[in-house]
């Protein structure tokens, strides 16, 4: 595993444009480590000295993907928001190798990043980390390292996948208890009857399963889909798609994005990401803490969120459930996730 200790070992390009207007790019930092150039584009109020990291999702997402809708408009506004690219994924770039991919070597770039933004912007800057799902897993294993969580203020998870046995079992019991629940209240009950019924043919063991896994996160989505149809889950506004839609297709490259972020997912799943767990180690994490969770959500259940509330060892910590929310509540209830978000910040910043 490579370690980063010696700053002189970090190589660090910048490349800056004029901020035009609110909505420009104010920079683009392209940090590179050990053969990987990580890109992260940041946005709005530099000024203020606080920064918010944004953690994308996947394996295999990208990080402008998350730049859209009320939420990160409100955080723009307010604060500097770093959308990186992770090793292998997005718009990164490098000559990798594939025993490199561990969340352990993510969570050093990731705090090579965090270097790099003190480096360019000044050591008296605050820095806050938000991860959303497999961003969860990541930025879990950044915090639970004393010395990379002494870089933040405050540790935002998102529906964070921190412990990938707990996430899949809980997933298929989350599955099963809607479906129970919405059947019982008559609602499209031959469509849910079917998803318990899917539910029921999946090993529940996580050894040698990435087939089962693969399957509960597909029917997952699906069943948020159908909630969403439904009314108990409110769905994206249509800004926060046009932005999603604009990001991707026409700031990064998709076609790139699209196959480097699945080959580096099959990677880490081949390096047995499937039984990668930090829980154990959460009781290091002593850095104030708010985990945010979708009622309904059946990728990463809120099993995770009550363990992580349980298990983290600092003082500041809180759960909040958004009762109309899936997977991604800063895009089901953004006003409301954006108040709890800023609250947090203002308090610690």
């Amino acid at each position: 595993m490579h370690r980063l200790y010696i700053l002189l070992l970090l190589v660090v390009t910048f490349f800056s444009c004029e901020r035009q207007d609110a909505e420009a790019m104010i920079d683009l930092i392209n940090v590179v480590r050990d053969d990987a150039t990580i890109p992260a584009y940041i946005y709005g109020n530099t000024g203020s000295k606080v920064f918010l990291i944004i953690l994308h999702g996947g394996p295999g997402g990208s990080g402008l993907e998350y730049r859209g809708g009320a939420f990160t408009e409100s955080m723009e506004q307010d604060y500097a928001v770093v959308y990186t690219d992770q090793r292998g994924q997005g718009m990164s770039q490098g000559n990798l190798n594939p025993e490199d991919f561990t969340p352990e070597n993510l969570a050093a770039d990731v705090h090579a990043l965090a270097l790099s933004l003190r480096y360019k912007y000044g050591e008296d800057i605050r820095l806050f980390l938000f991860g959303h799902s497999w961003g969860g897993t990541l930025g879990s294993t950044v915090m639970v390292n004393p010395e990379y969580a002494v870089q933040y203020r405050g540790w935002i998870e998102v529906a964070g996948a921190h412990d990938m046995p707990m996430t899949f079992l809980g997933g298929l019991t989350k599955m099963d208890t809607i479906a129970g629940e919405q059947i019982a209240a008559g609602n499209n009950v031959s469509y849910w009857e079917g998803i318990r019924e899917s539910v029921s043919q999946i090993e529940p063991t996580i050894e040698s399963n990435d087939q089962g896994i693969l399957t509960q996160n597909m029917l997952a989505f699906k069943a948020e889909q159908k909630l969403t149809d439904q009314g108990d889950i409110n769905a994206p506004s249509v800004e926060y798609l046009f932005d999603a839609l604009n990001n991707i297709y026409f700031i990064n490259n998709n076609i790139t994005s699209f196959f480097s972020g699945n080959y580096t997912n099959g990677i880490f799943f081949e390096n047995g990401l499937t039984n990668f767990s930090v829980t154990d180690q959460l009781k290091n994490i002593e850095t104030p803490s708010l985990l945010l969770w979708g009622k309904y959500d059946m990728v990463v259940s809120d099993t995770l969120g009550y363990s992580a509330l349980e298990e983290i060892g600092a003082e500041d910590k809180a759960l909040h459930i958004f009762e109309e929310s899936g997977h991604s509540p800063f895009v089901n209830e953004p006003a409301l996730f954006t108040e709890i978000v800023i609250d947090f910040i203002e308090r610690l910043k």
